[in-house]
């Protein structure tokens, strides 16, 4: 027997040691949001309610340079969208909620640097050299995946939903909680789904998964991809679009990482 093998219950103590240190660390983080609720919320969380956010400044230099067009209606808002709330105490339940939810976020770098801590010493001492690339690679594809939720698919989303009527009677005044539903749902999940790559990576290592595998049901994952940008969008086209195309490259990335994967493991 491997005298350096260790029981079961070390590896349920060491467990709960890295558990308590991402506790830690998002509890601090969500204390630190906090106390600059100013920024987080004046700045950040309604940054795209408001017609001067950086994506519709953009958009509207881009419209007028190269279309020599006012997109006034499809790409940027017309004036800041109204906001409001219905609760007694909905604005300190929104406070502390998405400051804990921030405190996920920003930590998940840490997070993710304690779980795999956990797992490397069981890894090969092939599989550890690539340890801090691992690292590098999770945090800089769910980061990207914050930004492009935040920057790209919440501007679309926001402005689908202010500008869509049946009438010109109902006004568009949005409910706290649901505005920021959305600006949580969305930024979430894209960063969760831009980690795709490193899981298609893990399961090739796992043997779960192949390159041909990815290759042959190339079709079937598109379909499934499709439902995936249809869930995450209220269902209009573009929005819809705007999600499927990082998707898809996504997926043809984790196709070639599958294959160097088993490449390299042969």
């Amino acid at each position: 027997m491997n005298e350096n093998k260790m029981p079961f219950w070390k590896h349920i103590e060491e467990l709960r040691k890295h558990i308590i240190h991402c506790i830690c660390a998002i509890i601090i983080i969500t204390i630190i949001l906090m106390n600059n609720r100013n920024i987080i919320f004046d700045h950040i969380i309604f940054g795209p309610a408001k017609t001067d956010f950086i994506t519709y400044r953009i958009f509207q230099k881009l419209s007028n340079s190269f279309l020599g067009i006012h997109l006034n209606s499809f790409s940027f808002l017309y004036k800041n969208i109204e906001i409001q709330n219905r609760q007694i105490f909905g604005q300190f339940n929104i406070y502390i909620w998405t400051c804990f939810i921030g405190g996920i976020i920003v930590s998940f770098p840490y997070v993710f640097y304690e779980f795999w801590t956990f797992i490397k010493p069981a890894l090969s001492d092939e599989e550890k050299k690539y340890s801090m690339w691992i690292l590098i690679m999770v945090t800089f594809l769910f980061l990207l995946g914050i930004f492009f939720g935040y920057f790209i698919l919440c501007p679309f989303l926001i402005h689908f939903g202010y500008s869509f009527k049946i009438s010109n009677i109902p006004k568009n005044i949005f409910d706290l909680s649901d505005y920021i539903s959305l600006i949580v749902h969305s930024v979430f999940s894209m960063g969760i789904i831009f980690l795709f790559p490193f899981f298609i990576f893990f399961f090739t290592k796992m043997e779960l998964i192949s390159y041909s595998f990815l290759k042959k049901y190339r079709k079937h994952a598109f379909l499934i991809m499709l439902i995936i940008a249809s869930a995450i969008t209220p269902g209009d086209i573009l929005s819809t679009i705007i999600v499927l195309i990082p998707l898809l490259i996504l997926y043809q990335v984790s196709i070639y990482i599958s294959f160097y994967t088993k490449k390299k493991a042969s």
